[in-house]
């Protein structure tokens, strides 16, 4: 078999185990929104989504844009990029590699995209769209859309605390250096110490 024939071959193998709804609705428990949900939700909101395979440097989400869904890297690697709203460059923010979650807020907010997604390298991604997603809360009642709302308020919640402990950290480490930076004392003193 030629090196195509394998990756072919491979690439196939892939498609069926993405296309599994079992497996897939494993995939889906690890988004923390979608913790409040039953096996057998998940295993049927699964089947409502897509998956979508993209060549290295496509982008998969821009920063901005009014679509609206959930993205499970299946296979592949991902960077994360933000604008700079003052120089309008975009900066990398991080990667993410298979198993990683993007997009999960607008499962339920109206918000643009807040970053771009690229993918660094050919990537398949479980795609849920978000009008899909609240077609089938709806169907189910009230009470899938309370456990599932009361899991988003938490997550959340979450969210916010680690947030604001990060920002308290990067307030501190900010000074710090601000501080070692407009000491003259400091700087004459190293100086000094140097001679």
């Amino acid at each position: 078999m030629t090196t195509y024939e394998n990756l072919m071959a491979e690439t196939s193998e892939l498609i069926r185990k993405f296309r599994n709804p079992q497996w897939g609705a494993t995939q889906l428990r690890r988004v923390a929104i979608l913790q409040g949900l039953t096996d057998n939700e998940l295993l049927e909101l699964y089947q409502l989504g897509k998956i979508r395979s993209l060549n290295a440097k496509v982008n998969a989400v821009i920063e901005g844009e009014p679509t609206r869904g959930l993205y499970i890297l299946l296979y592949g690697r991902v960077s994360i990029y933000k604008t700079d709203k003052t120089t309008g460059s975009m900066h990398r923010l991080t990667f993410l590699e298979e198993g990683s979650i993007f997009g999960e807020l607008s499962l339920f907010d109206n918000a643009p995209r807040s970053a771009t997604v690229t993918t660094e390298s050919p990537c398949h991604l479980f795609y849920l769209d978000a009008e899909n997603f609240l077609r089938y809360l709806d169907s189910k009642g009230d009470a899938i859309k309370t456990r599932f709302y009361k899991q988003c308020a938490e997550d959340l919640a979450d969210r916010f605390r680690n947030q604001n402990s990060d920002y308290i950290q990067a307030q501190k480490l900010l000074w710090q250096y601000a501080l070692r930076k407009t000491n003259p004392q400091e700087s004459d003193h190293s100086k000094k110490s140097c001679n």
